[in-house]
């Protein structure tokens, strides 16, 4: 019902929401681009008015033509001028269309250029409470689609809309002087048109306003699935995603069918309206040059030049709805480049001066998150923190300890109260100079798809030498990893860092927040993923780095604070105890509990003693590994060999993911040039349910292209009528002469009518229902893909969202006008050269065999067009990237103070794309300016030979006049088809990008039959196994050497030091990856003989950084189980209380109807994961996989959320893998398993592995929290 009430408020503002006005698109313009913009303007002006101005002289031509008709060589010296008008006419329109088709385009896409850099500028510099109200999937759509608006609404289109206004003003004007008699009769039927033109045009905008915003949600929910696709699989969500995308569409598509239909039917309206004016202006004509009232010739000259400014008037409206297309685009974005945020960063004002001492004062510091007023963080929360003390804050999940850490960095401001630092309020801070003061390491780290280096060059605000870099890694536990990398520190890390496991992601984050040396540092979890080891020697790095510093650390690890010089133990916003660790210890109190909870037994207590001795010996051996290193090195041949059998099970694109990036791009053209002649065929041939609808169209666009042609035979016979001597100037009948005439254009206008409405509905209905279907597929295709096709970095989220809104609509562009075109244009021509042939074959071949310049032109800027189109939309999908990362990990790019960084780079990406339209701009222009000229010198060289072949005897005026008729009218049809090449090359490679995808077959295949068990025991085994990333085949993970069984019903607990390959097995269990060799079974099956989605169903994953989805809280835990099973609220209220998080829902004020905002954004880690950890439970699977299920859960929420799972566990039939590194976690599970350098080195129960007094031992020792 919430939901409702938003979408009507929604909705409501939407209908206020107003556009702007035209002349504010140019706000950006530079001095050089309005003076491009002015020139470019009067150029199409002067072009515009080059058509009527060829109409006085065809006139005159014909005046000539009718008083000397019998003495040829009199016309020629008569008309040779005029002839010569012609080429001057069209050296002119060719000379100028070159310079004003360049700079419309030049000055456009300098433009766009620039309200793209001033967009991202605007959206990086926004406060944290407009970002958790914004939908970052949108804020990157709108990037793509609405700045490209803006840019056609002001080059090209801006341009014909000037043309067609002066060529239609002129027309106009030339008629009326010439004969206003026959002015007003066509005059009197523009107010018809008008009021048909700006009625469509602007419910045409508004129809293209929803479409575009439904769309923008499509997007937004792919982003959410391509951005958290692991979860998206372990769920089998595929389907569910599925269908939410399909209902934007199908909202979009039912706006665009409406949009295609009221487009067809005015113009079909708009072309009766038309031809009906053409036989009223002829029968009036010929009615006053039989009362001698005007001479023929003149009433040609005011009907053609009434006839352009018509023709002209008929495309202003799509050139209108570009314009406000344009405007209601810009609104949206100057709005938000318009917005200055409450908490800038962009301003100067404030202090800035030397560097902070680090006194931090919390004074009666009252908050609530903006998009959550009701719910109260802190409450009067009062924390006085002297310089270089180390502060550690620990509570249960949701206190407000994270909270301190945005209000310290200035993301939002204290409702009441202050926070001061050195005794000054921060809001006196300057906002950039106050964050490059503080170092963050936060609880989920942000890596940028960028190498390693690059990554920790983020931290360095000033120049940093390679010593201090690595010396930054050192203390932070990570060189010794990065070294043996590919690449070492120029190794990328992929997209969010998914080359890398999260404890290696959380130590470069660190080295990153070392190199800043910042006065304050503030750890929110700092070392939540990383191993004992790593933790130890980190926490020490840690504590050394915070030496002569402030301090403030969160931490649910209580280990990791025993040092802190004063620990502020929270509840509901508020301190309730604080003192050092042995002051609180003795107090007893909340943190003494707390303590307790995570102690680890290091001594068998008596009542375990008789049931945990080793007498048990006949299971143990058998899973017992002996504790020592594996012979490290690679062998060549075994290289090659993975790399031959991965090449045997991917298809041709997903193997190259490990060949080199240059050749790469090589065999993907080459594989796209093959390909290149079928994507129009392919395209027909998917539209099947759209044949009926296709087959109306192709006869809408037969019957409305034939009617140009037939109206020019009529007119050729109404001008002979009017100036031919020989024919006698009488009252002609009811149905003869100028009344037939009339008669017979009014039903050509019908024909015209009905055709036109039916080719432009039926195409353009069409065109949307395949769209929709397409996006649809394409979407469904990409859940298809393997996780590894995920890792490639060009198949980012930002790439995949980009290609999913640009290529539909480009394929789009084949059938709503592409081919409806294509048909108008084939039946204008075939129409045309039959009456032509017929009338004259003379003087039509001569015509015709000028025709080919006419193509050359249209050939020429198709040439073009393709040539770049490839490129530049390569080169714009990678600059959407940079701009998509940047906004989706905003708060990290805050911290690190890094705006301007990624304005640049992104900048920098967007210089290719630049520098691909302006070259496109001075070359593509070439053509337009032939179309533009190359049609005056066909008028002068047909002109010349009528009268020579008059001088022979071999034609008549009625003949010449028909066949120049059908000829003009035919080549300004042909003329039209280059207006397509644009449209063709954009959607030819959309095309081919699109079926690439669809005829891609994943190495691992969800549609293909496998065995599907109702159930299964959950008896899990490792074999052999053999694994290395596919998108990292020289860094092995698994050498053969892996292997591991865990019975069912028991819980197997994996450790290891960071990236030894635990999350690997959860990877492999749930058929993310394939190994190489060995096998991966569940029960006595291979997992690989599974079907992919049974498979699936029997396990449920929560992982390190648990996903949550834009949607309501029971939303995302209705996900953990198939819709095809009902599941009450009771069932998932008992969810929620057992993984401790019903308290906290019940508390919201609209419960489990509360939207957790993108990526789960409005809630804690604490509360994320448990949320997470309900839609596991809710499965009830017979495998439960927790990848450091607790990690990011305070002592008492991870012991009720333990004891929870444990109580689960207990339930029976059920097999637990659970990877940790708080080992207080695991102590109880059945079997341990110790894994180092890709094989288990030690496995046994918690305490069979302290008597051994080995690695685990040494880890358990390392975590304990005994004082003594």
């Amino acid at each position: 019902e919430n939901n409702k009430k938003d979408k009507k408020k929604k909705k409501e503002k939407k209908e206020k929401e107003p556009t702007i006005l035209p002349h504010k698109l140019f706000r950006y313009a530079t001095k050089w681009d309005l003076l491009a913009v002015v020139v470019a303007a009067l150029g199409s002006l002067g072009i515009g008015i080059l058509q009527p101005l060829s109409i006085i002289m065809f006139g005159d031509f014909l005046a000539d033509f009718g008083s000397s008709m019998s003495n040829p060589d009199e016309l020629l010296d008569n008309s040779i001028d005029i002839i010569l008008v012609f080429v001057y006419i069209g050296t002119a329109a060719l000379v100028g269309g070159y310079i004003t088709h360049a700079l419309w385009v030049l000055s456009g896409e300098n433009q766009a250029r620039r309200i793209r850099k001033l967009y991202v500028h605007s959206i990086l510099r926004q406060d944290m409470t407009w970002f958790d109200k914004a939908e970052e999937g949108s804020l990157t759509t709108r990037l793509a689609t609405d700045v490209q608006m803006i840019q056609e609404g002001i080059s090209e289109k801006l341009g014909s809309l000037f043309q067609m206004t002066s060529l239609f003003v002129s027309g106009f004007v030339i008629s009326f002087v010439k004969g206003w008699h026959i002015a007003v009769v066509i005059l009197a039927t523009v107010p018809i048109m008008g009021l048909l033109a700006s009625s469509v045009g602007f419910y045409y905008s508004k129809l293209t306003e929803n479409a575009q915003n439904s769309y923008a949600q499509a997007g937004s929910i792919a982003e959410q699935v391509f951005a958290g696709i692991r979860t998206v699989y372990a769920f089998s969500l595929q389907d569910r995603f599925s269908r939410r995308y399909d209902q934007e569409l199908d909202k979009a598509c039912a706006t665009g069918t409406k949009r295609g239909v009221v487009m067809g039917i005015q113009l079909g309206l708009f072309m009766f309206v038309m031809f009906a004016t053409y036989g009223l202006s002829f029968w009036y004509g010929g009615k006053l040059v039989a009362e001698g009232t005007m001479t023929g010739d003149k009433v040609m000259i005011a009907f053609f030049a009434m006839l352009m400014g018509t023709q002209a008037f008929q495309s202003v409206p799509l050139n209108l709805s570009a314009l406000a297309s344009a405007c209601g685009a810009a609104y949206r974005i100057f709005e938000i480049i318009d917005r200055v945020p409450e908490i800038d960063p962009d301003s100067k004002d404030g202090i800035q001066e030397g560097t902070l001492v680090g006194d931090i004062e919390f004074r009666g510091v009252d908050f609530s998150y903006p998009t959550r007023p009701d719910i109260p963080v802190l409450k009067d929360f009062s924390v006085q923190i002297q310089a270089g003390q180390s502060i550690a804050l620990v509570g249960s999940s949701g206190s407000g300890k994270s909270t301190t850490v945005q209000l310290l960095q200035r993301f939002y401001d204290a409702l009441q109260g202050q926070v001061l630092i050195d005794g000054k309020d921060i809001k006196d801070y300057n906002v950039q100079w106050l964050r490059n003061q503080i170092g963050v390491v936060s609880q989920e780290p942000v890596l940028f798809n960028m190498s390693v280096r690059k990554n920790l060059m983020l931290g360095a605000t000033d120049d940093v030498t390679e010593e201090q870099l690595i010396e930054a890694c050192k203390k932070a536990n990570c060189h010794s990893f990065i070294s043996q990398l590919p690449n070492g520190y120029d190794t990328p890390v992929g997209q969010q860092g998914g080359m890398l496991s999260g404890g290696q992601k959380q130590r470069i984050a660190i080295a990153r927040a070392i190199l800043k040396n910042p006065s304050i540092l503030l750890l929110d979890e700092a070392t939540s993923a990383l191993d004992t080891k790593s933790e130890r020697i980190v926490q020490q790095a840690l504590d050394a780095a915070s030496v002569n510093r402030t301090t403030l650390m969160i931490a649910h690890r209580l280990s990791t604070i025993r040092n802190a010089d004063l620990i502020l133990v929270m509840q509901q916003g508020q301190v309730v105890e604080q003192g050092n660790h042995n002051e609180l210890l003795e107090k007893n109190g909340v943190y003494a509990e707390l303590v307790q909870k995570q102690l680890i037994a290091l001594e068998q207590e008596d009542n375990k003693s008789d049931d945990t001795t080793l007498d048990d010996d006949d299971k143990i051996p058998s899973r017992m590994l002996e504790r020592d290193s594996i012979i490290s090195g690679d062998d060549i041949d075994e290289k090659e060999e993975i790399i031959i059998n991965m090449t045997k099970r991917l298809s041709i694109a997903s193997s190259l993911d490990g060949v080199g990036i240059e050749r790469r791009k090589e065999i993907e053209q080459e594989l796209k040039w093959k390909t290149t002649k079928t994507p129009f065929y392919k395209v027909l041939k998917e539209m099947r349910p759209e044949w009926p609808l296709i087959g109306l169209g192709i006869v809408g666009g037969m019957l409305a292209g034939s009617s140009f042609p037939v109206s020019s035979l009529l007119i050729g016979m109404s001008v002979t009528n009017m100036i031919d001597p020989t024919v006698e100037n009488i009252r002609p009948g009811p149905m003869e002469g100028a009344n037939l005439y009339a008669f017979l254009f009014v039903i050509v206008g019908l024909v015209a009518l009905v055709g036109m409405s039916l080719q432009v509905s039926s195409f353009e209905v069409a065109g949307e229902l395949y769209t929709r279907r397409l996006r649809s597929r394409m979407f469904q295709a990409f859940m298809k893909q393997e996780v590894a096709f995920f890792d490639v970095e060009t198949n980012n989220t930002g790439a995949l969202t980009s290609m999913l809104a640009l290529d539909a609509k480009n394929v789009n562009e084949i059938i709503a006008k592409i081919v409806g075109e294509l048909t108008n244009i084939t039946s204008t021509a075939i129409t045309g050269f039959v009456i032509a042939f017929v009338y004259n074959w003379i003087l039509t071949l001569i015509v015709i065999a000028c025709v080919p310049f006419l193509i050359v032109g249209a050939a020429y800027e198709t040439k073009v067009e393709l040539a770049f189109e490839d490129d530049t939309k390569k080169a714009s999908i990678q600059t959407g990237e940079v701009a998509g990362e940047a906004i989706k990990a905003i708060r990290t790019v805050a911290s690190l103070t890094k705006q301007e960084y990624f304005e640049k780079k992104y900048d920098k990406a967007g210089l290719r794309p630049h520098k691909l339209a302006h070259r496109k701009a001075y070359l593509g222009s070439i053509g337009y300016a032939i179309n533009q000229g190359v049609i005056m010198y066909l008028y002068a060289v047909t002109f010349y030979a009528s009268i020579r072949l008059l001088g022979i005897g071999k034609i008549t005026f009625e003949e010449m006049m028909v066949t120049l008729m059908s000829v003009m009218i035919t080549c300004f049809g042909i003329g039209r088809s280059a207006a397509l090449a644009s449209g063709i090359a954009k959607a030819k490679y959309s095309a081919l990008s699109a079926f690439e995808l669809l005829e891609r077959q994943p190495s691992i295949d969800p549609d293909l039959e496998g065995i599907e068990p109702n159930t299964v025991q959950g008896h899990v085994e490792f074999q052999n196994v053999n694994f290395r990333y596919p998108a990292r085949p020289d860094v092995p993970i698994f050498r053969g050497e892996f292997n591991l069984e865990g019975m069912a019903g028991k819980t197997i607990a994996l450790v290891g030091a960071s990236g030894c390959g635990k999350s690997t097995t959860i990877g492999l269990l749930q058929r993310w990856y394939d190994s190489l060799s060995g096998t991966v079974r569940l029960d006595e099956h291979n997992v690989q003989t599974y079907s992919l989605n049974n498979l699936r169903s029997h396990m449920a994953l929560v992982s390190q950084e648990p996903t949550l989805f834009d949607m309501t809280i029971t939303d995302n835990i209705r996900f953990g189980i198939s819709d095809m099973i009902n599941v009450t609220q009771e069932d998932i209220v008992k969810a929620c209380t057992a993984a401790n998080i019903h308290r906290f829902i019940s508390s919201l004020p609209d419960g489990y109807d509360t939207r957790v905002g993108d990526k789960g954004s409005q809630l804690s880690g604490g509360q994320k994961q448990r949320i997470a950890i309900a839609r596991a439970l809710i499965r009830k699977p017979k495998v439960l996989l927790l990848d450091e299920a607790t990690s990011a859960l305070d002592s008492e929420s991870e012991k009720l959320v333990q004891a929870a799972i444990d109580n689960v566990i207990q339930e029976g039939g059920r097999t637990t893998i659970t990877i940790a590194h708080r080992l207080s976690t695991i102590q109880n599970a059945d079997l341990i398993c110790v894994i180092d350098k890709g094989k288990v080195v030690e496995q046994g129960s918690h305490w069979e592995l302290l008597k051994l007094e080995g690695l685990y031992s040494t880890l358990v020792r390392e975590q304990s929290l005994n004082t003594n």
